[in-house]
């Protein structure tokens, strides 16, 4: 063989070789990436604790929750449904006697203590509060996190569980980030109940794929080529599409009030681009603006401000 075919040969197959390991280093990476954030380990990862003991800001969320939880406490019931797909998903049923109740989601690796520091305004406003651990996180069941997708599924049954179990006749959803995907989720479902009334969106995404590259970035980490092959490996795991994890997508779908509530200084929900996504929600809708604000913190930059304004959308529907 002439030597000039023997070089094309050993360059070709150095060539394919270096593409096939870096092929597979991306696919590896993008793996790494997907199971430390949005795959349960075991015994260490959103259970019933906080989700970042160094962040001082959650810390004072989280305190004052507890206060809240305790002050409350007479009034608690642990509740529990079965999922559609078998998995026991564990809550707190806060009865304060009324016949309305929300729901309130928190966002990803965070666990029903979170949300009672949402829970504030809503005895004022007359509405019982349901805290619950979404799928995989807490003491409910689950390995995957799905981003507001099957977690739709079930807030729908928690819904239904309120209604049957609780004679609940009006139901609000209140999200926080993540969670407000799993509540357009919902509302624009075809089976969501009619009795969900109306729907509350502080630091609401255009898609999860926005929040989650605006993480990557500030991490210092670069989109390409891990970021297409992380949502690879999410439908390969959780059989679902990371873009029905898309608010801007379906928010036109919704036909209830919505109450958008988001901080100028959001850095992974742009405000801009929440702009879009009030600009095309067709429904009966409002927006505050909070000039301090951060991501999914808002409340905190001015929780009197914050808790008037739930308080009086829960009035008005």
């Amino acid at each position: 063989m002439p030597i000039p075919a023997i070089i094309a040969i050993i360059v070709g197959s150095l060539l394919l070789l270096g593409i096939i390991m870096f092929i597979s280093g991306a696919v590896f990476a993008a793996w790494m990436v997907y199971t430390h954030t949005l795959v349960r380990r075991e015994g260490k990862t959103w259970g019933r604790q906080i989700s970042e003991p160094d962040n001082k800001e959650l810390q004072i969320m989280w305190d004052e929750g507890l206060k809240w939880a305790k002050e409350n406490e007479a009034y608690k019931k642990g509740v529990s449904i079965i999922s559609f797909d078998n998995l026991n998903l564990v809550g707190e049923f806060y009865d304060f006697g009324f016949d309305k109740t929300v729901i309130i989601m928190p966002g990803r690796r965070e666990c029903l203590i979170y949300s009672y520091f949402y829970a504030f305004p809503y005895k004022s406003a007359k509405t019982n509060v349901l805290v619950i651990d979404q799928r995989a996180h807490g003491l409910s069941e689950g390995k995957y996190s799905t981003c507001g997708i099957l977690e739709a599924k079930d807030v729908i049954d928690w819904a239904k569980y309120l209604h049957e179990k609780h004679k609940q006749n009006t139901i609000y959803l209140h999200g926080v980030c993540v969670g407000t995907v799993c509540t357009i989720n919902v509302l624009k479902d075809k089976e969501c109940p009619d009795y969900i009334k109306a729907g509350i969106l502080d630091s609401a995404p255009i898609s999860y794929k926005e929040i989650f590259g605006n993480h990557m970035i500030e991490l210092g980490h670069k989109l390409w080529p891990t970021f297409p092959i992380i949502w690879w490996h999410f439908k390969r795991k959780t059989h679902t599409d990371i873009n029905d994890s898309q608010p801007l997508k379906y928010i036109n779908q919704v036909k209830v009030p919505l109450c958008f509530i988001h901080g100028k200084k959001d850095a992974y929900c742009l405000p801009n681009k929440t702009e879009w996504l009030y600009n095309k929600c067709t429904s009966k809708k409002e927006i505050h603006w909070f000039e301090e604000g951060t991501h999914s913190k808002v409340r905190l930059a001015d929780s009197k401000n914050y808790d008037k304004i739930i308080v009086e959308f829960i009035k008005e529907n």
